[in-house]
């Protein structure tokens, strides 16, 4: 079993795949001995049936650009299937303006798609699909499923588009003291993507053939060079990112304490009363 801190009920931190970079998300799902993983988990989400997700065509995750002032924008993946696009998109963790980010991401999918067709009958339905790192609603669930609807009367707009939220935090929670038997398919798909450890997956997957080649891919990618580089890199640049903002508060607060003792001097209050007051030392106190 993993082991779950009070803040990982919060957020799940340091899982094998979500935290090396979104690559490794990325790895699995377009991985084409996954194809089977990913329709699976598109079916157990969406409810779309298999049938109709067996020729999916990963489109180019490059938004277009239409002029020099648009910002450029990723997405993790762009599907195509039938008259269906589908974005999936990884939140590794809660900062405030993710889900407009999200939003960002549909509309633009949506509007390029309105733009390449010749009218809005025959235009292809787009879905998004955003797995959460982290709990964020208060109604804890798995999966919240999110439309357009009139305020007062809940009223839907014909043809809404739906937008899936998977709360993988929260399936890490409830599934902890669960025996593997008695975990679903669909939590078995997301617990491989929460894996901390090749092993953990591999009694995850069972005997599953689907699960077993994410296991497999999950292992590999876990003892490559190249992932662990950007791993580390990754940590190096937080560890960098944090140093920053240290320093720089660090600096606010001795300047800050600089000027308590300057006012401090002007006024001839005894150095060693300074000294008590803002911890400076008295070299840097006789400095000012």
């Amino acid at each position: 079993m993993i082991k779950i801190t009070t803040e990982e009920e919060k957020q799940v931190k340091h899982p094998l795949l979500l935290e090396i970079y979104d690559c490794m998300f990325k790895a699995i799902m377009l991985d084409p001995e996954n194809r089977d993983y990913l329709r699976g988990m598109i079916h157990y989400i969406t409810g779309i049936p298999l049938s109709e997700l067996e020729n999916i065509t990963i489109e180019n995750s490059d938004y277009l650009i239409n002029n020099k002032k648009d910002k450029k924008m990723r997405s993790d993946i762009i599907i195509s299937v039938g008259n269906r696009y589908i974005n999936i998109e990884m939140n590794k963790s809660y900062y405030e303006g993710v889900f407009r980010k999200d939003s960002a991401y549909f509309e633009k999918i949506s509007a390029n798609v309105y733009n390449n067709s010749e009218d809005y009958i025959d235009a292809k339905e787009v879905i998004q699909i955003c797995f959460d790192n982290f709990s964020h609603f208060e109604e804890q669930q798995e999966i919240y499923i999110f439309a357009y609807k009139e305020v007062n009367r809940n009223f839907k707009l014909p043809e809404n588009p739906l937008r899936y939220y998977i709360n993988l935090a929260y399936i890490k929670k409830m599934c902890y003291n669960k025996p593997v038997v008695n975990l679903s398919i669909f939590e078995k798909y997301c617990l491989l993507l929460l894996a901390e450890t090749s092993e953990y997956a591999k009694v995850i997957a069972g005997d599953d053939i689907v699960m077993k080649k994410v296991s497999n891919k999950l292992d590999k990618l876990s003892s490559d060079e190249k992932m662990i580089g950007l791993y580390d890199a990754e940590v190096e640049e937080e560890k960098i990112r944090r140093t920053q903002i240290i320093s720089a508060q660090k600096q606010g607060i001795n300047e800050e304490k600089r000027k308590i003792a300057k006012n401090l001097l002007q006024q001839n209050i005894d150095i060693n009363t300074i000294i008590t007051a803002t911890g400076l030392t008295k070299k840097e106190i006789e400095s000012l």
